[in-house]
């Protein structure tokens, strides 16, 4: 399930930008609509959004402090700046725009986007298999929040449910290390994706949760959060 946050302070475009995800996507997205920045900020703490269209041009807060404001904490998700104001293209790219879409050629580059952000999120979606006891089951990679040892067991903690099942966590480890996890404890292997910020001693997730960081483990933890944003955000 791929998410959408939609940020304008006109409904017809947000309906317009709606309407054309569900074209491409049918019933593979989840779309959030906003009409001004500040509830999006909020929500973007809780939601791990997978793209944002956001309006440059709205009162208040407008679409470029928005995204400084979640550049900060997120390089992974992709933002599709939306604008009446066509000399504001160049700006988009200084937060790492995936496309700037003008108001005044708004079916034709939005079309383009969209299309552009499915072939994006297709060539890295990747599915895992699990071994449980009730059975094989499947999950995307990127839904999973983070690996927990449990004794002989492992839990693979995601947005939606937790799958329990028999391994060692050093071996998910050595699977996932070009996939965005990193290990931050002896108990714990981490997607980077779902990292708000780290302290000394523990890393904070967007969710919420506080997972503990290991002493020795904290300068490489920073360098792979680093790395990763780099190479898989983009």
């Amino acid at each position: 399930m791929i998410k959408f946050a939609v940020c304008d302070d006109e409904q017809e475009t947000i309906d317009r930008i709606s309407e054309k995800l569900h074209i491409y996507y049918s019933d593979e997205c989840e779309i959030k609509t906003y009409g001004d920045g500040a509830q999006l900020l909020s929500d973007c703490h809780q939601n791990c959004f997978d793209a944002l269209f956001l309006n440059i041009d709205m009162p208040g807060s407008n679409g470029m402090e928005i995204a400084e404001k979640i550049r900060k904490n997120n390089l992974r998700v992709k933002i599709v700046f939306v604008s009446s104001q066509n000399d504001l293209a160049y700006k988009g790219y200084l937060y790492n725009a995936f496309r700037f879409v003008r108001k005044s050629n708004l079916d034709q580059e939005l079309c383009e986007a969209v299309k552009s952000l499915k072939e994006t999120f297709s060539s890295q979606r990747e599915y895992l298999s699990f071994k449980t006891a009730t059975g094989e089951t499947f999950q995307s990679s990127k839904d999973i929040r983070y690996f927990e040892s449990n004794g002989h067991f492992i839990d693979v903690v995601c947005n939606d449910r937790t799958i329990r099942m028999c391994g060692i966590l050093r071996e998910y480890e050595e699977m996932m290390k070009d996939n965005g996890f990193i290990r931050i404890h002896k108990s714990y292997l981490v997607n980077f994706r779902y990292i708000r910020f780290i302290e000394k001693n523990a890393v904070f997730l967007t969710c919420g949760k506080e997972l503990p960081l290991s002493r020795n483990r904290v300068s490489e933890t920073k360098i792979k959060i680093m790395f990763f944003s780099k190479d898989l955000a983009t």
